[in-house]
């Protein structure tokens, strides 16, 4: 009797590593991925960027629109991004070769004409929505552009500000699928005297869906949520707001690996408000971004280097979003820029943790064998909900 072969259990950098011909690098460049505040980056502008082990450049034409392409110049190897922005074109400051939207050499001052025709650099397709800058860094053709209808809606849009996490991007994903750490890392921030009150341990479900995975959580004190989770690494949930003009706010957030220790957050809110209301809170919000302020980064290192306690922390933050933040910057980054998996103990009570991991394994080790992937569906074909789940689905944890 013919014996079914074992499939290798994938080990756990095969998950995690990003870099150019990885089995998670190669998986992940198969999706769009923010990479810039829109509003920094200004028409004829160029930045250099760094994006899963590998540089690039990002530019803004004239027309201003967005391109990325590759970050080295291939006459001499300068960086590109020292040059200039002309036209929808980028022209490198060593010698003058200057390169179209489309990647295509188009001008070589010193040399013969028909010398450019034979040079061309990879240009990758870039878009600018939400007030984000996307790029598709894969092979081939794009994938179809995800639209999340529900922060296009009317009401105030914030670009929160971008945070490098020294961390794998994996304890990102980790830590979202993750509700049971809620009371005790954010225990300062969502005590029973606020409008957000998480203490006590919830009633938890988390289920796979059409496109990631879908997770209740309910709290004794009434409090209820529900965490949309759209693949590879995108997390949308609704909270109740700490605003005084609105009742809640959408929120969404993507961790993009920079390289297999850093990770680059991205982070939106939106609130359901208009006119006055609206106002009122554009006017509060501007006086407190020009009251100098330490970063999430800062007061996290100063936790961990044991300058400031972890209880502390609420102490020094009058904005709760910002104390959020740097609680999850203390217990993730306080795992090691790469955790090690092989000393962890999970309970029932990682259930979120486990399912997600249990489906990205499942989706490389399909994508390294060469078999058909999950078709994930967009977020503009999803029915989108923030509803309380089904009551058969929650589960208690005492």
């Amino acid at each position: 009797m013919k014996q079914k072969s074992r499939r290798r259990k994938l080990h756990y950098n095969e998950l995690v590593s990003t870099g150019p011909g990885t089995l998670a690098g190669r998986f992940m460049r198969r999706f769009w991925h923010p990479v810039y505040r829109a509003e920094e980056l200004l028409a004829r502008q160029a930045k250099p960027i760094e994006i899963m082990g590998e540089r690039f450049t990002l530019y803004r034409g004239e027309d201003g629109n967005p391109y990325v392409t590759e970050f080295r110049c291939p006459h001499r190897g300068t960086q590109l991004s020292a040059g200039w922005v002309e036209g929808d074109s980028i022209r490198c400051m060593y010698h003058g070769w200057l390169f179209n939207s489309a990647g295509q050499c188009i001008e070589q001052p010193a040399e013969a004409r028909s010398f450019a025709a034979k040079i061309r650099i990879r240009r990758f397709p870039a878009r600018e929505y939400l007030g984000l800058i996307f790029t598709y860094f894969g092979d081939g053709e794009a994938p179809p552009f995800p639209r999340f209808s529900h922060m296009e809606e009317d009401g105030v849009l914030e670009v929160l500000s971008t945070e490098v996490w020294p961390c794998n991007f994996f304890q990102r994903l980790d830590n979202n699928g993750d509700t049971y750490h809620v009371p005790f890392v954010h225990r300062g921030a969502y005590s029973a005297s606020t409008v957000n009150n998480r203490s006590g341990l919830p009633e938890i479900s988390k289920v796979e869906s059409p496109w990631g995975t879908t997770g209740y959580a309910t709290f004794r004190e009434g409090w209820r949520n529900v965490f949309q989770f759209f693949m590879p690494n995108i997390y949308a949930f609704r909270n109740p707001s700490p605003e005084p003009e609105c009742v809640w706010e959408d929120r969404m957030q993507w961790d993009v690996p920079l390289d297999d220790e850093h990770s680059l957050e991205f982070r939106l809110r939106r609130l359901p408000l208009s006119g006055s209301a609206a106002d009122q809170y554009r006017a509060r919000r501007d006086v407190a971004a020009a009251e100098p302020k330490l970063s999430v980064a800062q007061m996290g290192d100063a936790v961990l280097s044991g300058k400031v306690s972890f209880q502390e922390l609420d102490h020094f933050f009058k904005d709760k979003i910002s104390l959020v933040h740097t609680q999850d910057y203390v217990a993730q980054v306080g795992q090691g820029s790469r955790a090690e998996r092989a000393r962890e103990h999970l309970g029932l009570s990682d259930m979120g943790v486990i399912l997600f991991r249990k489906i990205w394994e499942r989706e490389l080790r399909a994508f390294a064998d060469r078999r058909p992937l999950k078709s994930w569906v967009l977020p503009q074909d999803a029915e989108i909900t923030f509803q309380d789940a089904p009551q058969q689905l929650l589960r208690k944890t005492r």
